[in-house]
């Protein structure tokens, strides 16, 4: 890791790779993982870049960051061995190219480009990688290639090198490894002024490792890891930090038995003990994964491969629910709850804003309850909403106060991503409740409606739903306006309203969050205040599709059109990642939601 690398703040991790021989699998995919171990695939699992230059396909494809460009290279082998020509041509007349493509922003990428590094009558220049050398102020390029030298009496696996800055033009290659044993697929990590080196041995079939200050080819010592020497059948090895510790993940690819990665962790590269993790503490995704690179990834790049590439429900990257999805201006907003406190118990709030409702930009922390900025709660940060009167904002959001009773509070701010400022006092609590009859278990989730004639209405409750007019200034409320809201079919919580067509439309979520079966009903009213009467479902659980949980809800109309978008969450995918407390780990989604020809909220399609 590079000092530049250092000042980055790493969120998830990005994973190129291919996925075999078969005629579509020797091109490059992507797979995303927030935790380093459990993935899941890009693009609907189908390729992101692809080559027709050379041999027509690639393999072994390594990630570097450019650490003074602000840009990234994508390196691979060029060799596809579903075109017939066999592995004994690939290693003694195999093609002595790499590919490359570059990006700025991991998404949009340049056409490839060809790049000749092998040496003369080597065979494939097989599996390239690269690190950026701070001392030289270049990148260290090296791969494998079989050769065959004038005192031997047959090609033999050797590691080579050259370097560049451009990844267009290199220096001459030479011999950066050679052992008695043929030796492939290196890869190297740097940490704390040093440098570990794993390598294939491709006799014995297994994984070694060495350590240097430098990247001089003959400065590095072995390392003893009885681990790795005993993990046979093993090549492909990448090695990363996670970035939310102090500890490392070594993948191996477990071709012998042709069961794809294998993840081993270790808390201190210096002594290579690696701990080989059981099945059920990892998860590649459906594609199998074969020889590839793991690049550390920032917050703002991992939102932007989901939009590229994810499964056009999901939007935000990282662990948010009970969005509130609004439009001011030109630009999009989502407002929801920080994810992944047991008990939920978080305590910030953050603003996500865009121009297309499929790039997010995070906007920061725009209150947080564990601090001075909201007097009256301790934590619990939970379900917000957000609504403009006369060029102000006004954040309603969810509370726990020192009595350990949820509460509803309200903070106002001049621009829609903040800074907000919080009222003294929350606006709803339970002892309210009780004073003016109206049942109800928690005072939270609210959403706001705003009649046609201007007058603002608050939506609230758990176990029952309620309703009651806001005040003109927007942080108090009419007290004889409010009332229990009848007619919503196996309530839960989170409440909404839209008007269309004369008639009311409401939405509520039932069951539990931290069940699967968490879904969304749908009624209709004449009047704001009810009777509901129930029609269906509008939003539940695609199984075959792991979205499960799905509910807590908002819907945009987009402005001026009669088009609708609904914004939910659902179980972290994948699924595997969290055994237990699902309903601590959620991700955000935004859906259309349409009305059919009577003039009915459709069942949303996932």
């Amino acid at each position: 890791m590079t000092l530049n690398e250092q000042d980055r703040k790493f969120s998830g991790y990005l994973f190129a790779h291919f996925i075999g021989e078969d005629a579509d699998g020797e091109q490059v995919y992507f797979s995303y993982s927030e935790d380093g171990l459990h993935w899941k695939d890009l693009n609907a699992g189908l390729p992101v870049l692809r080559s027709e230059l050379g041999e027509k396909g690639v393999r072994d494809p390594f990630l570097v960051r450019s650490p003074k460009e602000d840009k990234f290279y994508l390196i691979a082998t060029d060799l596809r061995i579903a075109s017939g020509k066999g592995w004994s041509a690939a290693v003694n007349a195999g093609s002595r190219d790499m590919i490359v493509w570059e990006s700025a922003d991991l998404v949009h990428w340049s056409e490839p480009w060809a790049v000749t590094v092998g040496i003369p009558g080597a065979g494939c220049v097989w599996a390239p990688e690269a690190i950026y050398d701070e001392a030289a102020d270049n990148f260290l390029v090296f791969w494998a290639s079989a050769t065959q030298e004038p005192h031997e009496t047959e090609r033999k696996h050797k590691i080579y090198s050259a370097r560049t800055k451009d990844f267009r033009s290199f220096t001459p290659a030479e011999k950066y490894i050679e052992r008695e044993n043929h030796i492939i697929d290196t890869t190297i990590i740097a940490h704390n002024g040093s440098y570990y080196r794993f390598s294939k041995d491709e006799t014995t079939k297994n994984i070694r490792v060495e350590k240097s200050a430098s990247l001089d080819k003959d400065s590095f010592a072995v390392l003893s890891s009885p681990v790795l020497e005993a993990l046979m059948g093993v090549e492909g090895p990448q090695i990363y930090k996670f970035n939310d510790r102090e500890e490392w993940c070594l993948i191996v690819d477990r071709y012998a038995e042709g069961k794809g990665y294998l993840p081993l962790v270790t808390s201190d590269l210096g002594n290579a003990q690696f701990q080989v993790l059981p099945d059920g503490a990892y998860h590649l995704g459906k594609t199998k994964k074969r020889h590839g690179g793991v690049l550390p990834i920032t917050a703002e790049e991992c939102h932007r491969l989901i939009a590229a590439f994810g499964d056009g429900h999901q939007v935000l990257a990282g662990q948010f629910a009970d969005p509130d999805l609004a439009k001011f201006g030109d630009r999009y907003y989502l407002y929801p709850t920080t994810d992944g406190f047991t008990g939920w118990s978080g305590t910030q709030f953050h603003v996500f804003s865009s121009e297309d409702m499929r790039n997010w930009k995070d906007e920061g922390v725009i209150l947080d309850l564990a601090t001075e900025d909201v007097p009256w709660a301790v934590g619990s940060a939970w379900a917000p909403a957000i609504a403009s009167k006369n060029g102000k904002y006004y954040y309603y959001f969810c509370g726990k106060m020192h009595d350990g009773k949820s509460a509803i509070g309200v903070a106002v701010a001049d621009n829609p991503a903040g800074p907000f400022r919080a009222e003294p006092e929350p606006l709803l609590t339970m002892g309210l409740m009780d004073r003016l009859g109206i049942r109800m278990g928690q005072t939270i989730d609210p959403s706001v409606f705003i009649e046609e004639d201007g007058t603002p209405y608050l939506l609230f409750g758990n176990s029952h739903a309620a309703i009651v007019q806001l005040g003109e200034d927007m942080v108090s409320i009419v007290e004889e306006t409010m009332k229990n809201v009848e007619g919503a079919v196996d309530f839960r919580e989170a409440i909404t309203v839209l008007k269309r067509g004369g008639l009311y439309h409401f939405t509520w979520s039932c069951d539990d969050t931290g069940s699967e079966d968490y879904h969304v009903k749908y009624g209709t009213a004449e009047k704001l205040y009810g009777p509901i009467t129930y029609r269906h479902v509008v939003l539940a659980k695609n199984k075959e599709k792991d979205m499960l949980g799905t509910a807590h809800h908002s819907i945009l109309q987009e402005p001026g059109t009669d088009n609708y978008y609904i914004a939910y969450h659902r179980f972290v995918t994948p699924l595997t990642r969290f055994t237990d407390g699902k309903g601590f780990h959620r991700e955000t989604c935004i859906t259309p939601l349409t009305f059919d020809h009577e003039g009915w909220m459709e069942r949303v399609q996932l």
